[in-house]
């Protein structure tokens, strides 16, 4: 059971991290879906961040700008999200859940089952961080080690290709039920360099013990004429280095096969949409 000793709600960054630092019993509050799933079994005190001004969404150019208090429904309804990235957040979870949990939560949380976190890597996604100074990373980088960079520190915002920024973009799941977790999901972005794929991500979850991204098979598309034979053969090589756990939802064999489905659904509607 959360048991919890101490509660602040500080004014400044500052003066949050100040308070984070303090011991290992001390963690951030942003929607507290995280905390309240999954508590840490040592937690006294808790930092609510919901003064700091951390919940702004904006478009600049081809980038958008996520807060990282914004909540998962303001992605849902808002315009400037996208219809892409609108979906991921949307099947997230239900309406409830979406009005508390946050864009930075779920990054801190690094679910291997997010739809948002990969179709935000799909966005080639770099993460803003407070440690005490300020910082840029990769969403990559902070799936590959989050305890590195989120202890004692703090995700500020988001920023991410916005829907002009990324126009070639699809995504594909399979699950027990429509609104269950997914036992496998995929999202790809495209990008056209006059006849030939000037650049491809594929982000997958559910078959890795985080949401992962496809490196060789995308190399397999780079620069080379759009052509469906070509994404069975970045299909082939995803699947040469892909090694998916078994549970109760599904055997290493079952995500391996739906994996390649879900892939190259992905790849062939992103290739559409560029025409």
């Amino acid at each position: 059971m959360l048991r919890i000793k101490e509660y602040h709600c500080p004014q400044t960054l500052d003066d949050a991290l100040a308070l984070l630092q303090r011991d290992e019993t001390t963690v951030p509050l942003a929607g507290g879906t995280g905390l309240l799933s999954s508590p840490a079994p040592r937690v006294r005190s808790v930092v609510d961040l919901q003064a700091l001004g951390l919940d702004k969404l904006s478009v600049e150019g081809f980038h958008l700008h996520i807060g990282a208090m914004t909540p998962l429904q303001r992605l849902v309804e808002s315009h400037e999200a996208g219809e892409f990235l609108a979906e991921a957040a949307r099947l997230e979870g239900p309406i409830t859940y979406r009005n508390a949990a946050t864009v930075g939560g779920i990054i801190a949380t690094s679910d291997p089952l997010s739809h948002l976190l990969i179709a935000l890597l799909a966005l080639d996604a770099e993460v803003h961080l407070r440690l005490p100074d300020p910082a840029s990373v990769s969403l990559n980088r902070i799936l590959d080690a989050p305890r590195k960079f989120l202890d004692g520190g703090l995700i500020t915002a988001i920023t991410a290709l916005s829907a002009d920024g990324a126009p070639g973009t699809a995504s594909a799941c399979v699950a027990r039920t429509p609104r269950d977790k997914p036992i496998v999901a995929v999202a790809v972005r495209v990008t056209r360099d006059g006849g030939l794929c000037g650049g491809v991500r594929i982000a997958l979850s559910g078959v890795a013990d985080r949401p992962m991204c496809a490196y060789e098979a995308e190399d397999r598309l780079k620069g080379q004429p759009f052509d469906k034979g070509l994404v069975d053969v970045a299909v082939t090589t995803l699947l040469e280095h892909l090694d998916p756990p078994s549970d109760f939802r599904g055997s290493s064999e079952y995500r391996r096969e739906m994996a390649a489905v879900l892939t190259r659904r992905a790849l062939l509607e992103a290739c559409d949409k560029l025409g």
